[in-house]
């Protein structure tokens, strides 16, 4: 008697095979990349140079560089902010108005000499190096400080401008009884010069204080003269939005 023969089992996993062949050269491909984007450049143009003398010929043009085309990172982004006037050369007419005052009060060898002019997109920033108004670690207004703000005070006083004063230091850490940190210092130093433009009857409503510590710097704080220039105080000039009507949001 004949066995009954048995229909064969079909296999339906076959499939993963064919699926961890690809995943296999999916590594391999990644790994191949990875090897090749950490190319040292030394090395390899020692090797070059080995391989050359060996078959008496120049095998890679550009000796020694890398085999890779070079690749130019870009420039890196400026650090603050780096906008000059001649960047944005058309101020509103009431700052360019401004501006022309200042800079012949700065001309002479008055209170405003040694002010630098910027503009940073629509506002005009008139800054200082912090040692015009304060001591190192200090937030108490020195006779030059203080004789600046008045020689700045009736100019900006007449006009329907905004002043923004913006405290920044260099990024060697404080922390004293009265200073937890940076922040503390650099806001305390920018509300002592807007209370003083207020007692030098500017409109207190066009008045306001920013300290932003080390985290803006216009320099690289790796060397004195770039810690020198991110210690400062940033008198910024806007076009008036104290007298502007407001409005509750609608739901």
């Amino acid at each position: 008697m004949r066995k009954k023969k048995h229909p064969e089992h079909v296999n339906h996993e076959r499939w993963l095979v064919s699926y961890a062949d690809f995943i296999t050269l999916l590594f391999a491909f990644f790994v191949v990349m990875f090897a090749v984007s950490q190319v040292d450049s030394k090395r390899m143009g020692r090797f070059t140079e080995a391989f050359s003398k060996a078959v008496g010929a120049d095998i890679f043009p550009g000796k020694g560089d890398t085999i890779l085309p070079a690749i130019v990172d870009p420039p890196p982004p400026p650090v603050g902010d780096s906008d000059r006037e001649n960047e944005h050369p058309q101020l509103p007419p009431e700052l360019r108005s401004v501006r022309a005052a200042l800079s012949g009060l700065a001309m002479d060898s008055g209170p405003l000499q040694g002010m630098e002019f910027l503009q940073r997109r629509n506002e005009l920033v008139l800054r200082l190096a912090d040692n015009v108004f304060f001591e190192s670690g200090d937030d108490t207004l020195k006779a030059p400080g203080v004789a600046m703000i008045r020689a700045l005070a009736p100019e900006l006083a007449k006009r329907s401008v905004d002043v923004r004063v913006e405290g920044h230091t260099d990024d060697r850490p404080i922390s004293t009884v009265r200073f937890r940190s940076n922040w503390d210092l650099s806001t305390a130093r920018a509300t002592t010069v807007i209370v003083k433009f207020a007692t030098e009857g500017m409109v207190k409503s066009r008045l306001s204080a920013a300290g932003y510590g080390e985290f803006r710097p216009v320099a690289s704080n790796a060397t004195e003269e770039g810690r020198r220039q991110n210690r400062r105080v940033d008198i910024v000039v806007s076009l008036g939005a104290g007298d502007a009507p407001t409005e509750p949001l609608k739901p």
